[in-house]
Protein backbone atom coordinates (compact mmCIF):
# COMPACT_ATOMS: atom_id res chain seq x y z
CA UNK A 1 0.00 0.00 0.00
CA UNK A 2 3.08 2.42 0.85
CA UNK A 3 4.40 1.10 -2.42
CA UNK A 4 1.55 2.30 -4.26
CA UNK A 5 1.04 5.52 -2.57
CA UNK A 6 4.42 6.25 -3.37
CA UNK A 7 3.81 5.76 -6.91
CA UNK A 8 0.62 8.14 -7.48
CA UNK A 9 2.48 10.39 -5.60
CA UNK A 10 5.45 10.78 -7.77
CA UNK A 11 2.62 10.44 -10.67
CA UNK A 12 0.84 13.52 -9.59
CA UNK A 13 4.23 15.67 -8.56
CA UNK A 14 5.36 14.72 -12.28
CA UNK A 15 2.21 16.19 -13.69
CA UNK A 16 1.60 18.92 -11.59
CA UNK A 17 3.50 22.52 -11.68
CA UNK A 18 2.83 23.44 -8.47
CA UNK A 19 1.65 20.83 -5.35
CA UNK A 20 -1.07 21.67 -3.45
CA UNK A 21 -0.52 21.45 0.81
CA UNK A 22 -3.75 23.32 2.68
CA UNK A 23 -2.90 24.63 5.51
CA UNK A 24 -4.65 22.09 8.22
CA UNK A 25 -2.63 19.30 6.38
CA UNK A 26 0.93 21.23 7.37
CA UNK A 27 -0.71 21.55 11.19
CA UNK A 28 -2.10 18.14 11.56
CA UNK A 29 1.85 16.87 10.78
CA UNK A 30 3.38 18.93 12.98
CA UNK A 31 0.91 17.83 15.65
CA UNK A 32 1.39 13.98 14.75
CA UNK A 33 5.29 14.59 14.59
CA UNK A 34 4.90 15.86 18.21
CA UNK A 35 3.21 13.22 19.42
CA UNK A 36 5.30 10.99 17.59
CA UNK A 37 8.79 12.05 19.09
CA UNK A 38 7.10 11.71 22.47
CA UNK A 39 6.50 7.78 21.80
CA UNK A 40 10.22 7.26 20.30
CA UNK A 41 11.40 9.17 23.89
CA UNK A 42 9.46 6.33 25.67
CA UNK A 43 11.27 3.61 23.58
CA UNK A 44 8.34 1.39 22.51
CA UNK A 45 8.37 -2.13 21.95
CA UNK A 46 6.18 -1.24 18.85
CA UNK A 47 6.91 2.12 18.04
CA UNK A 48 5.75 1.98 14.22
CA UNK A 49 2.09 0.34 15.24
CA UNK A 50 0.83 3.95 14.42
CA UNK A 51 2.94 5.07 11.95
CA UNK A 52 1.72 3.34 9.44
CA UNK A 53 -1.67 4.18 9.44
CA UNK A 54 -1.03 7.57 10.24
CA UNK A 55 1.38 7.45 6.88
CA UNK A 56 -1.18 6.08 4.54
CA UNK A 57 -3.69 8.58 6.17
CA UNK A 58 -1.44 11.97 5.07
CA UNK A 59 -0.88 10.39 1.73
CA UNK A 60 -4.35 9.47 1.14
CA UNK A 61 -5.28 13.55 1.68
CA UNK A 62 -2.15 14.18 -0.31
CA UNK A 63 -3.30 12.37 -3.16
CA UNK A 64 -7.62 13.66 -2.45
CA UNK A 65 -5.95 17.14 -2.06
CA UNK A 66 -3.80 17.26 -5.19
CA UNK A 67 -5.84 15.15 -7.98
CA UNK A 68 -9.14 13.84 -6.70
CA UNK A 69 -10.98 17.01 -8.18
CA UNK A 70 -10.15 15.31 -11.67
CA UNK A 71 -12.45 12.74 -10.93
CA UNK A 72 -16.01 11.98 -10.03
CA UNK A 73 -15.91 11.39 -6.34
CA UNK A 74 -19.47 9.91 -6.24
CA UNK A 75 -19.18 7.84 -9.18
CA UNK A 76 -15.69 6.27 -7.78
CA UNK A 77 -17.72 5.62 -4.14
CA UNK A 78 -20.74 3.73 -5.89
CA UNK A 79 -17.51 1.19 -7.74
CA UNK A 80 -15.76 0.92 -4.87
CA UNK A 81 -19.75 0.14 -2.84
CA UNK A 82 -19.91 -2.81 -6.41
CA UNK A 83 -17.03 -3.96 -5.89
CA UNK A 84 -16.91 -4.35 -2.39
CA UNK A 85 -19.94 -6.19 -2.39
CA UNK A 86 -19.38 -8.45 -5.32
CA UNK A 87 -16.38 -9.40 -3.13
CA UNK A 88 -18.39 -10.66 -0.54
CA UNK A 89 -20.71 -11.89 -2.36
CA UNK A 90 -18.08 -14.45 -3.87
CA UNK A 91 -16.24 -15.32 -0.36
CA UNK A 92 -19.96 -15.98 1.02
CA UNK A 93 -19.99 -18.82 -1.58
CA UNK A 94 -16.39 -19.53 -1.30
CA UNK A 95 -15.47 -19.10 -4.91
CA UNK A 96 -11.65 -16.77 -4.90
CA UNK A 97 -9.86 -17.27 -2.63
CA UNK A 98 -9.45 -15.19 0.70
CA UNK A 99 -6.54 -12.17 0.92
CA UNK A 100 -7.61 -10.60 4.26
CA UNK A 101 -7.85 -13.79 6.04
CA UNK A 102 -6.45 -17.40 6.41
CA UNK A 103 -9.81 -18.72 6.53
CA UNK A 104 -12.93 -16.79 4.33
CA UNK A 105 -15.85 -17.83 7.08
CA UNK A 106 -14.80 -17.42 10.84
CA UNK A 107 -16.59 -17.66 14.40
CA UNK A 108 -20.25 -17.44 13.91
CA UNK A 109 -20.35 -17.57 10.29
CA UNK A 110 -18.50 -14.04 10.23
CA UNK A 111 -17.06 -13.38 6.95
CA UNK A 112 -13.42 -11.93 6.74
CA UNK A 113 -12.81 -9.20 3.15
CA UNK A 114 -12.39 -5.47 2.55
CA UNK A 115 -12.65 -2.67 4.58
CA UNK A 116 -16.78 -2.25 4.87
CA UNK A 117 -17.20 1.70 4.93
CA UNK A 118 -18.03 2.90 0.99
CA UNK A 119 -21.18 2.75 1.78
CA UNK A 120 -21.19 5.11 4.87
CA UNK A 121 -19.07 7.67 2.71
CA UNK A 122 -21.98 7.20 0.54
CA UNK A 123 -24.52 8.27 2.36
CA UNK A 124 -22.60 10.70 3.84
CA UNK A 125 -21.38 12.22 0.91
CA UNK A 126 -25.74 12.46 -0.46
CA UNK A 127 -26.51 14.28 3.48
CA UNK A 128 -23.50 16.80 3.23
CA UNK A 129 -24.73 17.71 -0.70
CA UNK A 130 -28.21 17.80 0.05
CA UNK A 131 -28.82 14.88 -2.88
CA UNK A 132 -32.23 13.15 -3.00
CA UNK A 133 -32.66 9.72 -2.57
CA UNK A 134 -32.39 7.75 -5.94
CA UNK A 135 -32.44 4.09 -7.08
CA UNK A 136 -28.45 4.26 -6.88
CA UNK A 137 -28.67 4.79 -3.46
CA UNK A 138 -30.80 2.18 -2.79
CA UNK A 139 -29.47 -0.30 -4.97
CA UNK A 140 -26.17 0.37 -2.91
CA UNK A 141 -27.57 0.58 0.38
CA UNK A 142 -28.96 -3.30 -0.37
CA UNK A 143 -25.55 -4.11 -1.61
CA UNK A 144 -23.83 -2.61 1.72
CA UNK A 145 -26.45 -4.20 3.97
CA UNK A 146 -25.31 -7.87 2.99
CA UNK A 147 -21.55 -6.75 3.34
CA UNK A 148 -21.70 -5.61 6.73
CA UNK A 149 -24.37 -8.01 8.07
CA UNK A 150 -21.80 -10.50 6.38
CA UNK A 151 -19.01 -9.03 8.72
CA UNK A 152 -21.33 -9.38 11.73
CA UNK A 153 -20.74 -5.75 12.28
CA UNK A 154 -23.13 -4.15 14.25
CA UNK A 155 -21.40 -0.51 14.79
CA UNK A 156 -21.24 -0.01 10.74
CA UNK A 157 -25.13 -1.61 10.74
CA UNK A 158 -26.11 0.76 13.31
CA UNK A 159 -24.35 3.58 11.45
CA UNK A 160 -26.20 2.73 7.84
CA UNK A 161 -29.45 2.33 9.44
CA UNK A 162 -29.19 5.87 11.46
CA UNK A 163 -28.01 7.60 8.10
CA UNK A 164 -30.66 5.75 6.11
CA UNK A 165 -32.71 6.91 8.12
CA UNK A 166 -31.47 10.72 8.13
CA UNK A 167 -32.24 10.26 4.45
CA UNK A 168 -35.27 9.05 4.08
CA UNK A 169 -36.96 11.50 6.14
CA UNK A 170 -38.56 14.53 4.70
CA UNK A 171 -40.56 16.30 7.29
CA UNK A 172 -42.57 17.77 4.21
CA UNK A 173 -43.46 14.36 2.94
CA UNK A 174 -43.68 12.40 6.31
CA UNK A 175 -47.36 11.82 6.27
CA UNK A 176 -48.38 10.92 3.03
CA UNK A 177 -49.89 7.23 2.57
CA UNK A 178 -47.14 6.63 -0.11
CA UNK A 179 -44.20 7.72 1.82
CA UNK A 180 -44.93 5.68 5.15
CA UNK A 181 -45.79 2.64 2.68
CA UNK A 182 -42.33 2.56 0.93
CA UNK A 183 -40.77 3.42 4.62
CA UNK A 184 -42.61 0.70 5.89
CA UNK A 185 -41.63 -1.81 2.98
CA UNK A 186 -38.06 -1.51 3.01
CA UNK A 187 -37.50 -1.16 6.95
CA UNK A 188 -39.95 -4.84 6.81
CA UNK A 189 -37.29 -6.22 3.75
CA UNK A 190 -34.49 -4.96 6.11
CA UNK A 191 -35.43 -6.47 9.23
CA UNK A 192 -36.58 -9.98 7.37
CA UNK A 193 -33.38 -10.35 5.79
CA UNK A 194 -31.43 -9.65 9.36
CA UNK A 195 -33.68 -12.54 10.77
CA UNK A 196 -33.34 -14.31 7.84
CA UNK A 197 -30.88 -17.85 7.23
CA UNK A 198 -29.20 -16.22 4.59
CA UNK A 199 -26.95 -14.26 7.17
CA UNK A 200 -24.56 -15.83 9.24
CA UNK A 201 -25.01 -17.22 12.75
CA UNK A 202 -23.23 -14.54 14.46
CA UNK A 203 -26.09 -12.35 13.21
CA UNK A 204 -29.26 -13.92 14.51
CA UNK A 205 -27.11 -14.50 18.06
CA UNK A 206 -27.06 -10.32 18.13
CA UNK A 207 -30.48 -9.48 16.70
CA UNK A 208 -31.64 -10.08 19.94
CA UNK A 209 -29.75 -6.89 21.75
CA UNK A 210 -31.38 -5.13 18.67
CA UNK A 211 -33.70 -3.51 21.62
CA UNK A 212 -31.45 -3.45 24.52
CA UNK A 213 -28.12 -2.70 23.27
CA UNK A 214 -26.82 -2.03 26.64
CA UNK A 215 -26.99 -5.89 27.62
CA UNK A 216 -24.82 -6.91 24.12
CA UNK A 217 -21.68 -8.56 25.45
CA UNK A 218 -19.20 -7.24 22.88
CA UNK A 219 -20.25 -3.46 24.72
CA UNK A 220 -19.96 -4.61 28.33
CA UNK A 221 -16.40 -5.99 27.40
CA UNK A 222 -15.42 -2.29 25.88
CA UNK A 223 -16.75 -0.84 29.24
CA UNK A 224 -14.99 -3.19 31.08
CA UNK A 225 -11.65 -3.10 29.04
CA UNK A 226 -11.89 1.37 29.11
CA UNK A 227 -12.63 0.84 33.01
CA UNK A 228 -9.52 -1.29 33.78
CA UNK A 229 -7.23 0.87 31.18
CA UNK A 230 -7.78 3.90 33.33
CA UNK A 231 -7.60 2.48 36.44
CA UNK A 232 -4.28 0.64 35.52
CA UNK A 233 -2.89 3.78 33.36
CA UNK A 234 -1.24 5.71 36.63
CA UNK A 235 -0.20 8.88 34.63
CA UNK A 236 1.81 11.40 36.15
CA UNK A 237 0.87 15.19 35.53
CA UNK A 238 3.13 15.61 32.06
CA UNK A 239 1.40 11.73 30.80
CA UNK A 240 -2.71 13.32 31.27
CA UNK A 241 -1.45 16.30 29.38
CA UNK A 242 0.90 15.04 26.56
CA UNK A 243 -0.04 11.35 26.90
CA UNK A 244 2.48 8.38 25.80
CA UNK A 245 3.05 9.50 22.28
CA UNK A 246 2.15 6.89 19.60
CA UNK A 247 3.72 3.59 18.98
CA UNK A 248 2.12 3.02 23.02
CA UNK A 249 -0.03 -0.42 23.52
CA UNK A 250 -2.57 -1.38 26.22
CA UNK A 251 -3.00 -4.56 28.24
CA UNK A 252 -6.02 -5.93 30.05
CA UNK A 253 -6.58 -8.97 31.94
CA UNK A 254 -9.80 -10.44 31.64
CA UNK A 255 -11.68 -12.97 33.89
CA UNK A 256 -13.41 -15.82 32.13
CA UNK A 257 -15.94 -16.68 34.62
CA UNK A 258 -17.22 -19.73 32.97
CA UNK A 259 -14.05 -21.35 32.06
CA UNK A 260 -11.36 -19.68 34.68
CA UNK A 261 -8.41 -21.52 32.62
CA UNK A 262 -9.03 -19.06 29.79
CA UNK A 263 -8.54 -16.11 32.10
CA UNK A 264 -5.47 -14.11 31.25
CA UNK A 265 -4.16 -10.84 29.99
CA UNK A 266 -4.59 -9.05 26.68
CA UNK A 267 -2.42 -6.80 25.12
CA UNK A 268 -3.76 -5.05 22.50
CA UNK A 269 -2.44 -1.57 19.67
CA UNK A 270 -4.88 -0.21 21.62
CA UNK A 271 -8.93 -1.33 23.60
CA UNK A 272 -11.90 -0.58 21.32
CA UNK A 273 -11.78 2.97 22.26
CA UNK A 274 -10.65 5.68 19.86
CA UNK A 275 -11.16 8.57 22.64
CA UNK A 276 -9.10 6.98 24.98
CA UNK A 277 -6.74 6.06 22.23
CA UNK A 278 -6.22 9.59 21.56
CA UNK A 279 -5.79 10.25 25.34
CA UNK A 280 -3.46 7.84 26.11
CA UNK A 281 -0.97 8.62 23.13
CA UNK A 282 -1.45 12.32 23.38
CA UNK A 283 -3.31 12.62 26.56
CA UNK A 284 -5.66 15.93 27.25
CA UNK A 285 -4.04 18.28 25.20
CA UNK A 286 -4.31 15.47 21.50
CA UNK A 287 -8.35 14.38 22.65
CA UNK A 288 -9.20 18.12 22.94
CA UNK A 289 -7.20 19.34 19.46
CA UNK A 290 -9.53 16.53 18.00
CA UNK A 291 -12.62 17.69 19.89
CA UNK A 292 -12.55 21.35 19.01
CA UNK A 293 -11.40 20.65 15.22
CA UNK A 294 -14.26 18.32 14.61
CA UNK A 295 -16.70 21.39 16.53
CA UNK A 296 -14.88 23.21 13.90
CA UNK A 297 -16.42 20.60 11.36
CA UNK A 298 -19.70 20.02 12.38
CA UNK A 299 -20.10 23.97 12.37
CA UNK A 300 -18.76 24.26 8.83
CA UNK A 301 -21.85 21.85 7.75
CA UNK A 302 -24.98 23.35 7.15
CA UNK A 303 -27.20 20.92 6.55
CA UNK A 304 -28.75 20.15 9.53
CA UNK A 305 -29.24 16.02 8.50
CA UNK A 306 -25.65 16.20 7.49
CA UNK A 307 -24.31 17.74 10.51
CA UNK A 308 -26.24 15.26 12.60
CA UNK A 309 -25.44 12.29 10.48
CA UNK A 310 -21.38 13.36 10.70
CA UNK A 311 -21.86 13.06 14.97
CA UNK A 312 -23.03 9.99 14.69
CA UNK A 313 -20.28 8.74 12.38
CA UNK A 314 -17.84 10.23 14.56
CA UNK A 315 -19.30 9.26 18.37
CA UNK A 316 -20.19 5.23 17.06
CA UNK A 317 -16.84 4.84 15.66
CA UNK A 318 -14.74 6.05 18.66
CA UNK A 319 -16.99 4.88 20.98
CA UNK A 320 -16.89 1.21 19.79
CA UNK A 321 -13.66 0.60 18.19
CA UNK A 322 -10.37 2.36 16.70
CA UNK A 323 -10.97 2.83 13.16
CA UNK A 324 -11.07 5.94 12.77
CA UNK A 325 -7.49 6.32 12.94
CA UNK A 326 -6.55 2.79 11.56
CA UNK A 327 -8.77 3.09 8.48
CA UNK A 328 -7.40 6.13 6.34
CA UNK A 329 -10.19 6.07 4.68
CA UNK A 330 -11.85 8.23 7.06
CA UNK A 331 -10.12 11.01 5.97
CA UNK A 332 -12.19 11.48 3.41
CA UNK A 333 -14.82 12.98 6.18
CA UNK A 334 -12.94 16.46 6.64
CA UNK A 335 -12.04 16.42 2.76
CA UNK A 336 -15.33 16.42 1.60
CA UNK A 337 -16.35 19.10 4.43
CA UNK A 338 -13.60 21.50 3.72
CA UNK A 339 -13.35 21.43 -0.31
CA UNK A 340 -17.20 20.99 -0.52
CA UNK A 341 -17.70 24.23 -3.09
CA UNK A 342 -14.64 23.23 -4.78
CA UNK A 343 -16.09 19.67 -5.12
CA UNK A 344 -19.49 20.79 -6.76
CA UNK A 345 -17.44 22.93 -9.52
CA UNK A 346 -15.80 19.97 -10.12
CA UNK A 347 -18.30 18.05 -10.39
CA UNK A 348 -20.38 20.43 -12.77
CA UNK A 349 -16.95 20.11 -15.16
CA UNK A 350 -17.03 16.22 -15.35
CA UNK A 351 -20.78 16.19 -16.04
CA UNK A 352 -20.33 18.79 -18.83
CA UNK A 353 -17.56 17.04 -19.53
CA UNK A 354 -19.42 13.76 -20.30
CA UNK A 355 -22.30 15.29 -21.63
CA UNK A 356 -20.35 17.21 -24.12
CA UNK A 357 -18.47 13.98 -24.86
CA UNK A 358 -21.97 11.99 -25.49
CA UNK A 359 -23.12 14.18 -27.62
CA UNK A 360 -20.29 14.70 -30.20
Amino acid sequence: MLGLFILLSILVLANKRTVKISYYFIAAALVYLFYLLIGVFNFHEKPFIDVKFQLFSFSFLFLLINNSLKINLLKLLFTINTVTFFTYLLLFFNTIPNIWNESAIGHGGRLYGPVITPIVFILFYYLLYEKPFDKRLIIASIMGVFYISSTTNFMNLAILAALLLLLAINFRKLFRPIYVVVLFVILLGCLWYLNSSFVPELVSEKMKYIYKPWEYPSLQTRIEDLSKAIKKENFNTFKKIFGEGFGASTSIYRENKISPSLSRTFSFQEIDNGFYYLYHRGGLSLLGIFVFAHIYLMFKVKAIKARIGFVIIVCITNILSIHYFNYYFYVLLPFLILYKDRILNSFDKILKHEHSIRYS
